[in-house]
C-alpha cells in the first residue's frame, strides 16, 4: 500500500461514481483493506482529496510552464487559455477538485499549487498593455470565462461538440485578445 496507489483508486472512484462518493470506506472497500488502514498514510478524507488536488494543479503547472516558456503577449494568453481547456477537459470528473480548493489553507500544497497556476498568468499579464481593462480585472474575467467555459462543457450544458465547440472556445480567447494592445 502507498499514497500513490491511494491517491489512483480514488481518481478511479471519482471517475467512476463522482466526488460524492469518495469516502474512506469506499476507498477501503476498492482497495480490499480494512478503512482503519487509511489512517496509516491519510488523517482523512479532505487529506485525500487535499493531495489530489495538489498533484492535480502540479501537473498543470509543469504544462503550462514546458509549453508558454519563451512566448509572451497575446500567443502566451493564448497558449495559457488552451493548456488549461485542454488538461481540464482531459481529467473529466476530476476538475471538480477546484471546488475544493476554498476548503483548505493557504499554507495547504492544493492552495500553493493553485497559486502558482494563477501566479504565472499573472506574470504574461504584467508584461501586456490593455485598451480599457486594468490587469487586475483582466486576469480576473480571463481565467473566470476559461475554467467557466471548460466546466460548463465537461458539465454537457453547450450545444456544440467537437470542431464547432473548439471554434466558440477559440472565439471567447479572441474576445479578450482583443482587449490586448499589441
Amino acid at each position: 500500500m502507498s499514497k500513490e496507489k491511494i491517491m489512483a483508486t480514488a481518481q478511479e472512484i471519482v471517475e467512476e461514481n463522482g466526488f460524492p462518493t469518495l469516502s474512506f470506506r469506499s476507498l477501503a472497500r476498492k482497495l480490499d483493506i480494512r478503512s482503519q488502514s487509511l489512517y496509516n498514510y491519510y488523517a482523512n478524507i479532505d487529506a485525500v482529496i487535499e493531495d489530489m488536488g495538489a498533484t492535480f494543479m502540479k501537473t498543470l503547472y509543469l504544462k503550462m510552464t514546458e509549453n508558454l516558456t519563451g512566448i509572451s503577449g497575446k500567443d502566451a494568453l493564448r497558449g495559457y487559455a488552451n493548456i488549461a481547456h485542454d488538461y481540464f477537459e482531459s481529467q473529466g470528473p476530476m476538475v471538480q477538485l477546484l471546488y475544493y480548493v476554498h476548503r483548505y489553507s493557504e499554507e495547504s500544497p492544493f492552495v500553493q499549487e493553485t497559486g502558482r497556476v494563477l501566479n504565472l498568468l499573472r506574470r504574461v499579464i504584467r508584461h501586456i498593455k490593455l485598451k480599457q481593462m486594468d490587469n487586475d480585472a483582466f486576469e480576473e474575467a480571463f481565467i473566470s470565462s476559461v475554467m467557466g467555459y471548460t466546466v460548463i462543457e465537461i458539465m454537457g450544458f453547450l450545444n456544440k461538440v467537437g470542431a464547432e465547440q473548439h471554434r466558440s472556445f477559440q472565439q471567447l480567447i479572441d474576445l479578450y485578445l482583443g482587449e490586448v494592445i499589441s
